[in-house]
């Protein structure tokens, strides 16, 4: 089954991407019959490209490395969204989190056309998952998201469908790796700022790297992950956030000396009806599960009234990893229309 692909954004995560579907070409034919075309790729930065006979990835990867455009001919995205023939839109525009645009738009746009959609924008997750889900349902198409929590480690399909049936009381942990690198380096004896320094040359931390050290990449996941696991909205700026500019090596060394770590952890835990959500540094004791979970590795551990607690530790950034997130949804939205009898749409 050939499915026919329009990518919107095409930085780290659309090249990871791109090195994904080239590297598995073969496999996704002969083990899951799919058959990927990328019609379409369009990028602020290096232009737009339109081929319905299918795209091919290595000139186009090549042309970037060199730092070349792929091409000169700008097209507005509403115009590709709306017009070109495609079966997934795959939205990886950089996120912005207030309002979570164009992002919202141009997902809107493809489902609305009964296009499939996967992104890994947190910012349109966050603030319209519910309504977005909705809007797929009625369309009869899947809206597909894994990426924006935890990048390709599986912890929005472990909790749609591996947890069903169980109640989540709570649900806690270190979702920010750029946050825990620095940390974790801080507690090696560097100061703050040459921990940021280390994280932004290794590519964790951004040249204005305030979503991540401020807590706001945090709050974000946590707005999405009240909407999977609790079914509520929660407002930006109704979720306590503290980041860890303010902590410094003096802090992280005595908490050390007294058997504890400092980490960011994210919290949502429903009581008495009521979803509270918080983001702040917590120093955690040497026993607890997130102590050992150092470096750009995140961790979530899960609360439930059948299973106790469930932990799953994975990478939470980087361009393959986030990438693979993206396939994996793609097979999965794969799977589904295939195995449905009839071939009819059935949309979870």
């Amino acid at each position: 089954m050939t499915t026919r692909l329009l990518i919107v954004g095409f930085g780290n995560v659309g090249r990871g991407l791109a090195r994904l579907l080239i590297s598995r070409s073969q496999w996704l034919k002969t083990a899951e019959q799919l058959d990927c075309r990328v019609i379409s790729i369009t990028d602020l930065r290096y232009g737009t490209i339109v081929q319905p006979e299918g795209i091919s990835l290595e000139p186009v990867l090549q042309h970037i490395e060199q730092g070349t455009p792929f091409s000169t001919q700008p097209q507005p995205t509403e115009n590709l969204i709306r017009q070109l023939d495609y079966d997934v839109l795959i939205e990886l525009t950089p996120t912005r989190l207030e309002t979570g645009e164009p992002a919202h738009s141009y997902i809107r746009m493809a489902l609305e056309r009964g296009r499939h959609v996967i992104t890994t924008n947190k910012g349109p997750v966050a603030h319209h998952l519910l309504e977005l889900e909705r809007l797929a349902r009625e369309k009869g198409v899947h809206f597909r998201y894994e990426g924006t929590v935890l990048a390709g480690t599986p912890l929005i399909n472990l909790i749609r469908n591996h947890l069903a049936g169980a109640t989540i009381h709570k649900i806690e942990g270190i979702v920010n790796g750029t946050c825990n690198y620095i940390l974790t380096r801080m507690a090696a004896g560097m100061d703050y700022t040459a921990a940021l320094k280390d994280a932004q040359e290794k590519g964790y931390a951004e040249a204005d790297p305030t979503a991540d050290v401020e807590a706001w990449d945090a709050v974000a996941k946590v707005m999405i992950l009240a909407q999977v696991a609790f079914g509520q909205k929660l407002p930006l700026h109704s979720i306590s956030r503290q980041g860890i500019s303010g902590l410094t090596v003096a802090d992280i060394q005595q908490a050390l000396r007294e058997g504890h770590h400092w980490r960011l952890i994210a919290t949502l835990q429903q009581q008495d009806g009521i979803l509270e959500a918080s983001v702040a540094p917590q120093k955690i004791p040497q026993d607890h599960p997130f102590a050992s979970v150092t470096g750009a590795t995140n961790a979530i551990a899960i609360y439930t009234d059948c299973l106790s607690r469930i932990t799953i530790t994975g990478p939470g950034a980087g361009p393959v990893e986030t990438g693979f997130a993206v396939l994996n949804d793609l097979i999965h939205i794969h799977r589904k229309i295939t195995r449905t009898p009839n071939g009819n749409h059935n949309p979870r």
